[in-house]
């Protein structure tokens, strides 16, 4: 497999990944209501923090599919689902609290960055397709060398998420007049509902 080959191979493969609306994506277009592209930018470096020692430890050979995937995908997703319904619930309470734009006590400019980290790890599906789609990405890799394969995967993927999760908060910044309507309040709420609904669902999932 060559260098095109490959990069037309992650890139189509990663879109799966990428752009599936998941938590951290609405989780995204929440910060990025109030804190703008930035937000996207830190939640992009969140899921960096985890996404990337993930890559390494399975090019590693550290853990196989079975191990986390098999083993642990039920835990790590009600741990995951009471975390997302943690958040979400901060989100509902704010909002009806302030009948505005929420902006949480808890919340800081790192916030973001804490979300990122926190949705990807605590994301069974995450894991789940690092262990399963990622796998089969790691292993053609290796024809280009373990490290300099893992360095282009790595490159080839991540610049999706940046992409998508910067260009998704900058458009939920421009809310405009929106920003001042009555219901925008409403659309927040309706973001952190999908959040509560990926809560319960990966709860009721791990228990069952």
């Amino acid at each position: 497999m060559n260098v095109l080959d490959f990069g037309v191979e992650v890139i189509a493969i990663s879109a799966s990944g990428v752009l599936a609306p998941g938590p951290m994506f609405f989780a995204n277009l929440l910060y990025g209501a109030r804190q703008g592209t930035a937000a996207g930018l830190k939640i992009a470096y969140g899921h960096t923090a985890v996404e990337l020692p993930l890559i390494i430890l399975l090019a590693a050979g550290l853990f196989s599919s079975g191990f986390v995937a098999g083993r642990y995908s039920d835990a790590i997703g009600v741990v995951g689902g009471a975390a997302i319904l943690a958040f979400a619930g901060a989100q509902v309470a704010t909002i009806i609290r302030k009948k505005g734009l929420p902006m949480p006590a808890i919340e800081s400019r790192n916030s973001p960055f804490i979300a990122g980290v926190a949705l990807s790890a605590l994301n069974p599906f995450f894991l789940i397709w690092w262990f399963t789609i990622g796998l089969k990405l790691i292993a053609d890799s290796a024809s280009f060398g373990p490290i300099a394969g893992v360095a282009l995967l790595f490159g080839l993927h991540i610049w999706m998420d940046y992409v998508w999760l910067t260009g998704t908060a900058y458009f939920a910044s421009k809310g405009g007049s929106m920003l001042k309507s009555k219901y925008y309040p409403l659309l927040l709420l309706g973001l952190a509902a999908v959040l509560l609904y990926y809560g319960v669902y990966f709860i009721m999932t791990g228990m069952t």
